[in-house]
């Protein structure tokens, strides 16, 4: 009887050995979910561009089919055989007007030849007969060689508008093969750097991919270690069932051989047998109570569902004190950040004070400083204007001066056109010029301090020869005595 109930002990601790497995599993489940929900946004952009670049790469690939298509291809080829046949035509015309230049210059040779002999045979003045005949025979080759020098002008003419038309033609030609040389490259290079980045989305798809095979190599490997822990634990599981086993079977031994001497301590120990079964009774009834209990408030009746609900509220809750426990500790990092930036933007704050402070302190020295600079600056600006005023006064006083003496370099100043007006420029002019004429004021006044002098003299002892001299000569008046300005 004892092999049935080892048999569901048995399957009770595989059971619970598979739902501890199965809650890991789930939680590695939940785990992998929110890595794979934080690589999402990754993953939706790699594919936006994969989608992008496969988009670009049809439209190269259409536009390649369109190019390399029958009708291109044809058009193409009518386009190389006209240029081919215009650059044949060309160098056709090229030669035919090379050979006209050739035939116009034989041709204006032959002119000059014609009219060196009509000059030689002018100069020969041979009879008159024998002049008109050649004159005539000389006009009708001249107006041969003018009919053929027109119709070769006029060829020549015709050749060159055609090959103008045809340089035009070759012109746009080339200009389109140029621009589809141009838009070919372009797709070309638009078709390479769609290639690199088409590998460079290959590898790394082929990273993740390996990326992807490394991760279930490793959760293989887990699965693995893991039925290899059950089978470990089985295998215990069944060595401890076999030792109790053993026990019971033992202690059945000894219960029968000890019946017949049963004692007052084991008559003890069997009421204290029975009350120990009596306290299991009452704690297995009140479980069955309670199980009853929930039961009836969840409303279902099947235990493995309970079973499962609980695990799941279980699980949920582990996960909400994981979240719980990490919201916390990203709060009291955040909070440690808020101390510290506050921390740091009282530093700042303090500092910003001082500097406010010490630029506070520099203004007032600096508004102090421009104040008496500004007091220094409106003295001098009075002393200034002062003497601007003295130098004004000084400058009229001198020009009415050199007016009313009449210096001589002011008709100097007239003939150069300069103002008369005195200024700081010419004020030196005038002042020499004052000078001069003060200094020839004073020799004329010298003079005639002289000439008075000697007058005086004369007249005070007069010789008679000099009495007889001044009577027939009245006194001289004295000259002025010019001095160079």
């Amino acid at each position: 009887m004892a092999l049935p109930t080892d048999d569901v002990e048995m399957e009770k601790i595989a059971e619970d050995e598979l739902s501890k497995l199965q809650r890991q599993f789930r939680v590695m489940e939940i785990d992998r979910a929110t890595v794979t929900s934080s690589a999402q946004p990754t993953l939706r952009m790699q594919r936006n561009v994969i989608r992008s670049l496969n988009d670009d790469l049809e439209k190269i690939m259409m536009e390649l089919k369109l190019t390399r298509s029958t009708s291109n291809q044809l058009e193409n080829a009518r386009t190389q055989y006209r240029l081919v046949g215009l650059l044949k035509d060309h160098e056709r015309f090229a030669t035919e007007v090379r050979e006209h230049r050739g035939n116009v210059s034989e041709l204006d040779f032959l002119l000059r030849q014609v009219q060196k002999e009509i000059k030689a045979l002018k100069a020969k003045g041979t009879g008159s007969e024998m002049a008109y005949m050649k004159t005539l025979t000389n006009q009708t080759l001249i107006s041969q060689l003018e009919n053929r020098l027109d119709t070769a002008m006029k060829k020549f003419n015709s050749v060159n508008s055609d090959n103008y038309r045809m340089r035009l033609e070759i012109d746009r030609l080339l200009r389109d093969r140029q621009f589809f040389n141009v838009v070919w490259r372009n797709q070309l290079k638009r078709l390479m750097e769609g290639k690199t980045q088409i590998l460079e989305l290959v590898e790394q798809a082929i990273s993740a991919y390996d990326q992807r095979e490394e991760w279930c190599s490793k959760l293989d490997a887990l699965n693995e270690k893991a039925s290899m822990d059950y089978r470990k634990h089985c295998m215990e599981v069944r060595e401890l069932q076999r030792q109790l086993d053993h026990s019971l079977k033992l202690e059945d031994f000894l219960r029968t051989k000890g019946t017949l001497r049963l004692t007052a301590a084991d008559a003890k120990a069997e009421a204290k047998r029975l009350e120990q079964h009596e306290e299991e009774l009452r704690v297995y009834n009140n479980y069955v109570s309670i199980l009853d209990a929930i039961k009836e408030f969840t409303g279902e009746e099947d235990v493995n569902k309970l079973i499962q609900e609980f695990t799941r509220r279980e699980e949920e809750n582990y996960a909400l004190f994981n979240y719980i426990n990490e919201v916390n500790t990203e709060l009291k990092n955040l909070s440690d950040n808020v101390k510290m930036l506050q921390s740091n933007i009282e530093d700042e704050r303090a500092k910003h004070q001082a500097k406010m402070c010490k630029q506070q302190d520099s203004i007032d020295s600096l508004r102090t400083a421009l104040e008496q600079k500004r007091s220094e600056n409106k003295e001098l600006r009075e002393s200034c204007d002062r003497s601007a005023s003295v130098l004004a006064s000084l400058l009229q006083q001198i020009q009415s001066l050199a007016e009313s003496s009449d210096c001589n370099s002011l008709p100097l100043l007239k003939l150069l056109g300069k103002s008369l007006t005195v200024n700081v420029t010419n004020a030196r002019l005038f002042i020499k010029s004052l000078e001069k004429k003060v200094a020839e004021t004073v020799d004329v006044i010298k003079i005639d301090e002289a000439w008075q002098r000697a007058s005086e003299n004369k007249e005070r002892t007069p010789p008679s020869s000099r009495r007889r001299g001044r009577r027939a000569h009245p006194h001289p008046t004295p000259r002025h005595v010019p001095t160079p300005a």
